[in-house]
């Protein structure tokens, strides 16, 4: 399993323009294709004895579910999964009492993993086979992990710079 990553420049205190510049690490998801409801819904029912059609089912209506408590105004929170919440979006004013429902220009489902789930970099999460493959370099370099001189193919699915929407 490798963790596919940019590097890309970026200021380090967006309100400062003078404090400088320093290079981060962007996760990459151009070269993969999006795992899909039936792919979960085919390993669960493999692992569960619940139908896969039965699976789809039920992340359909999880899914649906979401959306119709998130826009309630409650947050959701599954055990053992994650915290699920709503964020607006807006260009934001000077004053409060300048801020009307107008200067909301959308709202963004937001998503906190749970700690069974949350990956860290530390030694464990590495000795368990995580590996980070720096696409900047590969495409340098044209080495790939398995150590052969294999171009890597240009396009695919994705910008590179965005996590793909997990409701298309």
């Amino acid at each position: 399993m490798a963790i596919r990553f940019r590097r890309i420049q970026r200021l380090c205190d967006p309100t400062n323009k003078e404090a400088g510049k320093k290079v981060y690490p962007v996760i990459s998801y151009q070269y993969d294709t999006s795992a899909t409801l039936d792919e979960f819904a085919k390993d669960i029912s493999s692992t569960s004895g619940v139908s896969e059609g039965e699976t789809i089912s039920v992340l359909k209506d999880f899914r649906t579910l979401l959306r119709k408590t998130l826009l309630s105004g409650r947050s959701v929170n599954i055990k053992g999964l994650g915290y699920f919440f709503l964020s607006a979006q807006s260009k934001g004013t000077e004053k409060a009492e300048d801020f009307t429902i107008a200067n909301i220009s959308g709202l963004r489902i937001c998503f906190r993993a749970n700690s069974d789930i949350r990956l860290f970099t530390g030694t464990t999460t590495r000795s368990d086979g995580l590996k980070f493959k720096d696409l900047d370099h590969i495409n340098d370099s044209n080495i790939m992990d398995n150590g052969d001189e294999t171009p890597v193919p240009d396009g695919g699915a994705g910008d590179g710079g965005e996590t793909p929407d997990p409701a298309a």
